[in-house]
Parts: C-alpha cells; sequence; structure tokens
C-alpha cells in the first residue's frame, strides 16, 4: 500500500504521510484510537511533556508518540537528502 499523500507544490505532504502510515484505522478510515499525531486539527506540545489535539491528549513519554516522531524525522531527512 502506498501511504504517500501529495502536497499542493507538487511534493509530497509529510505531515498526511505520517498520519496515514502510522495510524491503525477501521475500513472507514478513522484513526482507532485516535492519538494527536494522526489529527488534522491544531496540535500543542505543553511544559510537563504532554502531547496533544482538539481530541486527545497523551502524556510525556507516549511511545507511539515517539515513533512517529523518528518516523517524521527519518521523512524530512529523506525529503532534505533531494536537494543535496
Amino acid at each position: 500500500m502506498n501511504y504517500l499523500s501529495p502536497a499542493s507544490d507538487g511534493g509530497i505532504n509529510l505531515q498526511a504521510t505520517l498520519s496515514a502510515s502510522s495510524a491503525m484505522s477501521t475500513p472507514e478510515g478513522a484513526p482507532l484510537p485516535h492519538h494527536p499525531i494522526t489529527c488534522t486539527s491544531s496540535l500543542a506540545f505543553d511544559e510537563d511533556g504532554s502531547f496533544g489535539c482538539e481530541h486527545a491528549e497523551v502524556p510525556p513519554g507516549d511511545i507511539r508518540t515517539q515513533y512517529c516522531i523518528d518516523h517524521s524525522i527519518a521523512l524530512l531527512l529523506i525529503e532534505l537528502s533531494r536537494s543535496l
């Protein structure tokens, strides 16, 4: 399955790609369980280390958040390597 999501400038929308490739989904496409990293609403990172969106919040050290951030950094490095 191809999770790459095109961006309006012809490149890759990294956030949408990350969301599609890291979210567990139902056949209808809604991520379950809902996690802020897969949400398209505004995101917030609090001083205590919690991470949240308008619908959910996860505590500091949440492993799914860390995996998604690691994946996001990997995608960014891939994107940046194209400019070398």
